[in-house]
Parts: structure tokens; sequence; C-alpha cells
């Protein structure tokens, strides 16, 4: 059987999730919380992130790898178009949510929901750019009822984040996405986003409970988009501190035995 080793919050590991299940493919899981640098995911992923997938003597991490290998090995249903052209336009659509929508949104959900503290400028420039990327999602969208047409991985991908950016106060504004709002209706009544959805709530009501955190706001990692995204909206010195605090890292580097 498939293992998955995923973060429950994580919207990469909640993009496979759903892939998994649009699939009805039958997986065990490994769930991590707060797995920022785990050591003990380095046999599956030498950058200790979720998530990873084993299919027996194959291992897999990276997201867009993982549902590209769930696609060619389960080929039914499938969750990538036919066409070579709305395929492709799947695939950007992917790397639009995996980049831009997740970097948009990463540094003020640590330092607003993680911390509890307020930055007003951090809160405008994120404002300002997942407005933008819902206008260009509006654009593409257009009358579809789904964005490749028929319900695919773009879909899945774009899904997660932009429920998550609305938990943490940036929603969709109906009069000016009025698409993407009722996409997003539409994308929620899926079976398989339902079930997944049902996980991510049970969970964080679970640690509200607790009075544990969904993560460690001040143990963050940091990679790619996201510090780019930081450093071009001119938060080089916010982030400096953070370095200097103790408070972002990076991944882990691969080890020799």
């Amino acid at each position: 059987m498939v293992t998955l080793y995923d973060d429950v919050f994580s919207p990469y590991a909640r993009k496979v999730r759903i892939a998994l299940y649009e699939k009805d493919v039958p997986f065990e899981r490994v769930r991590a919380l707060h797995d920022c640098n785990r050591t003990d995911f380095l046999h599956v992923n030498p950058r200790a992130e979720v998530p990873a997938l084993v299919d027996g003597d194959l291992t897999l991490y990276d997201s867009t790898v993982i549902c590209e290998y769930l696609e060619d090995s389960y080929p039914e249903p499938r969750i990538y178009p036919r066409d070579p052209r709305l395929r492709s336009a799947c695939r950007l659509l992917e790397d639009l949510a995996d980049t831009q929508l997740d970097a948009a949104a990463y540094a003020i959900a640590i330092v607003e929901y993680g911390r509890g503290e307020t930055h007003a400028e951090m809160r405008e420039v994120a404002a300002r750019d997942l407005r933008r990327i819902y206008d260009e999602l509006e654009r593409r969208l257009g009358e579809q009822p789904f964005f490749c047409g028929e319900f695919s991985l773009a879909d899945i991908a774009i899904v997660p984040h932009v429920m998550a950016a609305g938990f943490i106060g940036f929603p969709l504004e109906p009069a000016r996405h009025a698409a993407l709002s009722r996409w997003l209706e539409r994308a929620l009544e899926r079976p398989a986003v339902a079930r997944d959805n049902v996980d991510v709530l049970e969970t964080l009501e679970r640690l509200q409970a607790e009075r544990r955190q969904a993560f460690d706001p001040y143990k963050v990692q940091w990679r790619s988009e996201r510090l780019e995204s930081v450093i071009k909206n001119g938060f080089v010195d916010w982030f400096l501190e953070e370095m200097r605090g103790g408070r972002a890292f990076f991944p882990l580097a691969v080890r020799e035995p």
C-alpha cells in the first residue's frame, strides 16, 4: 500500500491527499505536526519536507512529482486533461498556486495568525498580491465551471491555498471575483475536497481544544518563492532579524552517512 508522509495543514500535502481521494487510491499516513526540519523524514525526503510518498521500493517527494506519478500509475479517473494544450494550462495553474499563491500569504500567516502580532505594511502587501492573483484566476476561469473545463489538478492545487488565504483574512470578493467565488463553492462540493476539509477542521478544532498551534511560528522554514516575496516586497530587514533571532531556517542539506 502507498504510504504518504504529510502534515494535515500543508497545502501541498492537501493537494496530494485530494488527488488520492479523487482516484480512490488507498494509502497509509505518517502524519506530522510542526514538521519543519524533521530528521526522521530524511529517508523519504533529504529536504525533510512533506509531502513524500512511498510506493513499494519507490520513494518520491515534491507534490507535483507525486501527482504526476499518481496519474501515470492510476490513470482513471484522470486529474490531468487529455488535450495537450489544456494539460499544459493545468500545469501552469498548478505552478501559480504552488508559487505565487503560497508565497503571497506565507509571511503574514506567520506574523498575524501564528504569532498574534500585527504588521500593517505586510498585510497591505499580502492583500495587494492576493487580489492581483485572484484577478488573474478570475480571468483564466472565465465562464467555465472549473479551470480546465472539467475538475482537474489545477483546481486541486488552487483550492487549499484560496481556503487558507480566506482563513487568515484574505477571502475572495464576490463582487469582484464572482466566477471565482462560484468556482470555490463547486470545488468544496467535490467529495474528495469535502473529505479532506473534514480532516483539516477536526484537527484544527482538536488543537484549539488542546491549546496547541497548528505550526510553530517561531521556527519557520523558508525557500524559493516564499523568500523571494519577502525580499522583493522590501522586508529584508525584517527577515534578517528573523535569522538573527533563530526564527528562520532553510531545509536540511543532504548529509553524508
